[in-house]
């Protein structure tokens, strides 16, 4: 398992993206709509659709998780859930957005793509959605909008002309999106943290599995 778990967290090691975090607390991004978890450009990602995740991923995650940083797994007692999942949602319609506005598609067989050698690896589509869910900290349902998200990060590099192994790639990433982020506007209720609009990210720590924590290749 620990092959599997260091080519799924290579996964994003390619390109360090703007950090997501999982600490509650600070002030909000701005005011937020009742009901709202957060609000993007004038859509609201409902404070049920994260319960709705958080109790997915509480019901197919094992009954604890262990260690911290990059060597970190999740499990039904692990803290500051719902802001990990909010956190993912937000990214994921910050590079849908830059991808509309650029004008960049993302095909399923791109996602296939950057799915095929962590599946290759896991043996099974049940057993590469369960270590899914213990090494990312996110539900299920999530695991395909996980691998579109990456793969459409793949693509703004390439339409911007820039390799995932740059070294500033992480940089030039995030000049790209705070643009974009910027004109969505995004508010977060503070019950799940504050929403840092330089570093483009909930809270104030990045989380492990969006950060660059080793230089494998996935394949």
């Amino acid at each position: 398992m620990k092959r599997t778990r260091t080519a799924l967290f290579a996964l994003l090691a390619a390109v360090a993206v703007p950090g997501l975090a999982a600490c509650s607390g600070g002030s909000g991004g701005g005011t937020v709509h009742t009901g709202a978890a957060a609000v993007l450009g004038g859509q609201r990602i409902s404070i049920a659709t994260v319960e709705d995740q958080v109790s997915a991923f509480r019901e197919a995650a094992p009954a604890q998780g262990s260690g911290t940083g990059a060597s970190r797994t999740y499990g039904q007692d692990s803290a500051g859930e719902p802001s990990n999942v909010l956190g993912f949602l937000i990214q994921e319609q910050l590079v849908q957005t830059a991808l509309d506005q650029k004008g960049v598609s993302v095909s399923a067989i791109d996602v296939s793509g950057v799915e095929a050698p962590f599946l290759s690896q896991a043996g099974s589509q049940a057993k590469l959605t369960a270590q899914f869910v213990n090494q990312v900290g996110l539900p299920p349902q999530d695991l395909e909008p996980f691998f579109r998200w990456r793969a459409g990060v793949l693509a703004l590099l390439r339409q911007a002309g820039v390799s995932p192994t740059d070294s500033n790639a992480t940089a030039k990433l995030n000049a790209l999106l705070q643009p974009v982020a910027s004109g969505l506007g995004i508010s977060v209720n503070p019950r799940y943290g504050s929403w840092d609009a330089t570093n483009l990210s909930l809270g104030n720590s990045s989380q492990p599995w969006i950060k660059q924590v080793s230089q494998d290749n996935a394949g």
